[in-house]
């Protein structure tokens, strides 16, 4: 038995004397210990904060591609609209400016008709009717 105390008696010198010369290490130590528990479960809390502000951000994410979605489908929508509407209107243009030379055509054949005798009235027709300007060339 006094063997054991002996290395008991030992042992609590070294100890003491290890503690004396190195009692900041030793202070340090023990405060890290006293740190690591006290935020062990403080790191569970934040953990779960953490998860929380993923999952809020990937409900975040989510609306953002939905409402992206949406604004692509009604631009393709209003694109095809679109495009309808132009393919209206030029086959309108097309089938009015086939009538528009239809007409002019009919109305220049009328006038040519009518002023079969004198080419100076017809030339004053057409130019008042369409715009045409008459440039005499030539001699004079």
């Amino acid at each position: 038995m006094e063997t054991w105390k002996m290395i008991f008696s030992q042992v609590w010198k070294k100890t003491r004397e290890f503690v004396a010369e190195n009692w900041k290490a030793v202070i340090a130590a023990f405060y890290a210990i006293f740190v690591w528990f006290y935020f062990k479960g403080k790191a569970d809390k934040a953990k779960d904060v953490i998860k929380i502000k993923e999952d809020s951000h990937k409900k975040q994410l989510d609306a953002v591609e939905k409402a992206h979605d949406k604004e692509i489908a009604l631009r393709d929508e209003a694109l095809l609209e679109y495009e309808a509407i132009i393919a209206e209107i030029r086959a309108d243009y097309k089938e009015k400016k086939k009538r528009l030379s239809k007409k002019k055509k009919e109305e220049v054949a009328r006038l040519v008709e009518e002023s079969k005798d004198n080419p100076s009235a017809l030339t004053e027709q057409l130019s008042e009717k369409f715009g045409i300007t008459y440039v005499r060339g030539g001699e004079e």
